[in-house]
């Protein structure tokens, strides 16, 4: 099995909800550029989390 890497598409997709996928496109957009990877590391976790308990 390969694994796929995270992506802004894969994490919108595993978010599954309108309000979170706004959260997190306006939480990437205002963050400063050195700030991003963190802002993505943290929803990452995020919809990695909810796609591991299947709640989207």
């Amino acid at each position: 099995m390969s694994i796929v890497p995270w992506t802004i598409e894969r994490i919108r997709e595993a978010l599954a909800s309108p309000s979170l996928a706004r959260r997190f496109d306006d939480e990437m957009d205002r963050a400063p550029a050195d700030e991003r990877p963190q802002v993505f590391a943290k929803w990452q976790r995020i919809a990695g989390g909810l796609r591991a308990t299947g709640d989207h």
